[in-house]
């Protein structure tokens, strides 16, 4: 059982987990956040929950996690902000839970947009929506799900090669509430700072890339390129080398 005193108990945060819903048991975090606005939920809500058993990842992907062992959560936020900020949302969070890691020495990479790396593996992912109302970026909601204790028992055989936890990184087990109060402490002056520390958070992001630099073939709706990844655009955008010419990608998916 998650204990939502000891996230806050470890919080520096003014606005992020100030407020907390907890559920032993939920169809999905993300799920469950839009459906708090209507309840008066307030920018910075948490949504957490120690057992999500239909987690939603991106191009209406399941997200799995073990009960009790790993974090899923769902932050709502309203930014008010400029709609093509957008995108910059699963780039902080993304640099939220590496910063965050650091506490624990533990240095995860960041793969384009959304996926947390360990050992060459994933140890967890980000899927962030949003509303738009007017010409505002009105509503957002970030999910993550990242495997903190898990062995590999827990995973399916599917993914055994391909996935990974802080526990099987390091063979140490953690405080859950503790990893996910590290976060939000991370994320909230990230979040405040828009737009103004884009290039600030460009750096950072780009110096925990785990394909800055390299080759990548990116697979953008039916179609498949390859380049070289070399930086992030104005709006959190990809932007690959080629054959010598730049180009933006805004979505998408790297392989």
């Amino acid at each position: 059982m998650l204990f939502t005193n000891l996230v806050q108990a470890n919080l520096k945060t003014r606005v992020l987990g100030q407020q907390i819903e907890y559920y032993t048991r939920l169809e999905s975090t993300n799920s469950e956040a839009w459906e708090i606005i209507n309840e008066g939920a307030k920018s910075g809500a948490l949504v957490v929950t120690d057992n999500q058993f239909s987690g939603k990842g991106r191009a209406n992907r399941k997200w799995s996690a073990a009960p009790d062992k790993s974090l899923t959560f769902s932050l709502l936020l309203f930014p008010d902000l400029d709609p093509n900020l957008s995108g910059w949302f699963p780039i902080i969070s993304g640099l939220s839970v590496q910063k965050a890691l650091l506490n624990f020495d533990t240095d995860v990479r960041l793969k384009w947009p959304n996926d947390l790396i360990l050992d060459a593996k994933k140890v967890g992912g980000i899927l962030c929506e949003s509303k738009v109302k007017g010409n505002k970026l009105k509503q957002v909601v970030i999910g993550i799900g990242l495997n903190v204790n898990e062995t590999m028992d827990d995973f399916d055989g599917s993914l055994q090669s391909t996935a990974t936890s802080l526990h099987l990184s390091t063979d140490k087990f953690y405080q859950r509430e503790r990893v996910l109060a590290e976060i939000l402490n991370a994320l909230e002056p990230l979040f405040e700072g828009l737009p103004n520390n884009r290039d600030m958070i460009r750096t950072e992001w780009e110096s925990a890339c785990a394909h800055m630099n390299e080759s990548v073939q990116f697979h953008h709706g039916d179609e498949i390129v390859e380049g070289i990844f070399t930086s992030l655009g104005e709006s959190g955008s990809a932007v690959l080398d080629i054959n010598g010419q730049e180009d933006q990608f805004y979505s998408g998916e790297i392989s």
